[in-house]
């Protein structure tokens, strides 16, 4: 298959990437289309959760990507797992993922994922879907309740934020073509070796309440298996907890 070609566009300030990158996709631009800020203003999580950080001190980057329909609910795993990979390559630090793609270190938060569907795609053109990405660069501190932690507490190898964006998209450019060959099972297996919370106690917030049980597995089309009282309850949308409480290390990688 054709490598993606991502047309990078830099600016200073925004409400969010997410907005800038919904907005071309509306206006018909080609897959690739990425935006980098150095500040956001509204930037925004999932279930409507904010993402905050002080100008100039993380990576703020959404990319629109174009895939066949029954492809885009395995893109939160594959932008996950590519940013994860971006951070091993630049930096030598190796990260967990918190599902379905929060990336952690030592248990504290580095970056969230935001994936979402919006209209605009050409036809023929597949589903368009935006992947935005918050990565704690140089955070000194975070706001109350924010278990957070920021590169340059755990490395002195942090990457500018153009370096760790090219990482990140020659990642997922590959993730994304393996989802589409291979399905979404195709790249669980390496979600499971990154994975942070299976086998342990965990809660999940979602739409409709909140879930406490032991995070057993990921079913093939993505949905964290809780077990608890009344049985094992797939849930496909939500946001994870860990319990277990992890202890603030960092493994680095070898090679």
């Amino acid at each position: 298959m054709v490598k993606r070609v991502f047309a990078l566009h830099e600016v200073a300030r925004t409400t969010s990437t997410q907005d800038v990158a919904r907005n071309a996709a509306r206006s018909g631009a080609a897959e690739g289309f990425c935006c980098l800020a150095a500040e956001q203003t509204a930037g925004r999580g999932r279930l409507g959760r904010s993402w905050v950080a002080p100008p100039g001190t993380a990576m703020l980057a959404s990319v629109l990507l174009r895939t066949p329909e029954v492809a885009a609910p395995g893109v939160p795993f594959a932008a996950g797992l590519s940013l994860r990979d971006a951070v091993a390559e630049t930096t030598g630090v190796e990260a967990q993922l918190k599902w379905p793609n929060d990336v952690l270190i030592g248990g504290r938060k580095l970056a969230g994922i935001l994936v979402e569907l919006c209209s605009g795609a050409p036809a023929g053109a597949g589903v368009a879907v935006i992947a935005g990405a918050g990565v704690n660069l140089t955070v000194r501190e975070f706001p109350d309740g924010i278990d957070g932690v920021s590169l340059h507490a755990v490395t002195d190898t942090v990457p500018a934020p153009r370096a760790l964006l090219e990482a990140w998209l020659r990642h997922l450019d590959a993730r994304v073509t393996a989802l589409e060959l291979n399905g979404l099972p195709g790249l669980l297996g390496d979600w499971r070796r990154y994975a942070a919370g299976l086998g342990a106690a965990v809660s999940v917030r979602t739409p409709s309440g909140v879930i406490e049980g032991t995070a057993v597995d990921v079913r093939d089309d993505g949905a964290l298996l809780i077990a608890g009282r009344a049985g094992v309850t797939p849930v496909l949308a939500g946001d994870v907890q860990l319990v277990q409480t992890y202890p603030h290390t960092v493994r680095m990688h070898q090679g």
